[in-house]
C-alpha cells in the first residue's frame, strides 16, 4: 500500500489516498471530514507532489496507480487505447478501487509511488496506453503516447505497479523528437 501523503498547500490536512463519496440527498461526503472543494481544486502534498481533484466518471478505478485522463470538467477514466483521448491531462491515482461518481485526486506532479504497468516495462522510456484500462506500456506500437510520466524502476515479469515520476502528464497522438 502506497504512503498517505496529505496536502499541506490549498487545502491543508486532506488527505489524498481517500475515495470521497458523496451522499445524495445533500452532496456532501459520507465520512463528514472532508470539506466540498471545487473540482479541479490543486493541492501541494507532504512531499512536494502536486495533486488535483477530479470526479470518477464511467468505470470509475480498479485500484492505486491505474492511470486516468481528465478532461477540462475534472471528469476522470481510467486511459486505454479504446478511449482515444488526445490533448487530455493525466494523473494517478494512490486510492484504491473508487466507482463512478466518487471524488478522488490525482497525482499530476513529483515521484509517484506506484504506477500500473505491463509486464517487463522498462525506466526511463516513453509509455504508451494499452487495452487494459489504466494499464501503461513501454511498447510503442498504440500511438496513443502519455508525455510527462515515466518509470523509474523496471517492473518484473507480470502486470503491476511500479514507481515513477510525473511532470503534468497528457496523452498525445505522436512522440516529438528533436532533429539531430
Amino acid at each position: 500500500m502506497p504512503t498517505s501523503k496529505y496536502a499541506i498547500s490549498g487545502a491543508l490536512g486532506v488527505p489524498l489516498g481517500a475515495v470521497f463519496t458523496p451522499d445524495s440527498a445533500s452532496v456532501t461526503y459520507v465520512n463528514g471530514l472532508y470539506p466540498n472543494l471545487a473540482l479541479g481544486t490543486q493541492v501541494t502534498a507532504t512531499d512536494g507532489s502536486t495533486w488535483i481533484q477530479v470526479l470518477m466518471d464511467t468505470g470509475g478505478i480498479t485500484g492505486d496507480g491505474y492511470v486516468c485522463t481528465y478532461d477540462r470538467d475534472f471528469l476522470a477514466i481510467m486511459l486505454s487505447t479504446s478511449t482515444d483521448l488526445y490533448g487530455k491531462s493525466v494523473g494517478v491515482p494512490n486510492c484504491g478501487a473508487a466507482a463512478a461518481g466518487d471524488y478522488v485526486w490525482l497525482q499530476i506532479m513529483g515521484e509517484v509511488e506506484d504506477v500500473q504497468v505491463a509486464a517487463s516495462a522498462d525506466p526511463n522510456v516513453d509509455l504508451v496506453a494499452t487495452a487494459t484500462a489504466g494499464e501503461l506500456d513501454d511498447d510503442v506500437t498504440t500511438g496513443l503516447f502519455v508525455k510527462g510520466l515515466v518509470l523509474t524502476t523496471a517492473r518484473g515479469g507480470t502486470a503491476g505497479v511500479a514507481p515513477g515520476y510525473a511532470a503534468q502528464p497528457m496523452v498525445i497522438d505522436t512522440l516529438y523528437e528533436p532533429e539531430t
